[in-house]
């Protein structure tokens, strides 16, 4: 009787960490990344790539997913493991829900660490590759990579 008592505080407690670690990812997206991908994830064509409305397509293949953590500016970043961890879930989530795949998996901190140590040399070539594989499975992302072009 007593757990039943217990079971509104246990998933308020639950809800509150969740909401914390939304509101700490948002903190280190401000600090770390909103310099150049802009408070929007917008960034600047041409120089930043913009995350907002896209980044999510990555997340359609393996290499991409590795692709996004490899990259210079996450795989050298001050931050910990588990706080690039909470930013990546918190920005893919926030900026880019609806490219996301059906299957997505958030991002974990093992899977983070291990990614950080091999950082992508080309990041620029890199990604053009892997846009293009995932654009040929992915409809939506084609129709955006044919627009950019014009």
């Amino acid at each position: 009787m007593a757990a039943l008592k217990l079971a509104p505080l246990i998933l308020l407690a639950i809800g509150t960490a969740a909401l914390a670690d939304d509101h700490r990812a948002k903190v280190n997206y401000q600090i770390h990344c909103q310099g150049c991908h802009l408070p929007d994830a917008s960034g600047f064509p041409g120089k930043v790539p913009r995350m907002n409305d896209f980044v999510g397509y990555f997340l359609h293949s393996r290499e991409g997913r590795e692709f996004l953590v490899r990259v210079p500016g996450v795989s050298a970043s001050r931050m910990s493991d588990e706080a690039i961890t909470e930013v990546m879930n918190w920005l893919v989530k926030t900026y880019s829900a609806e490219q996301l795949p059906s299957t997505f998996e958030p991002f974990t901190v093992s899977e983070v660490a291990v990614l950080r140590e091999q950082r992508e040399n080309d990041p620029e070539r890199t990604r053009m590759r892997i846009l293009q594989t995932i654009a040929a499975n992915v409809p939506e992302l084609a129709a955006e990579l044919a627009q950019a072009e014009q």
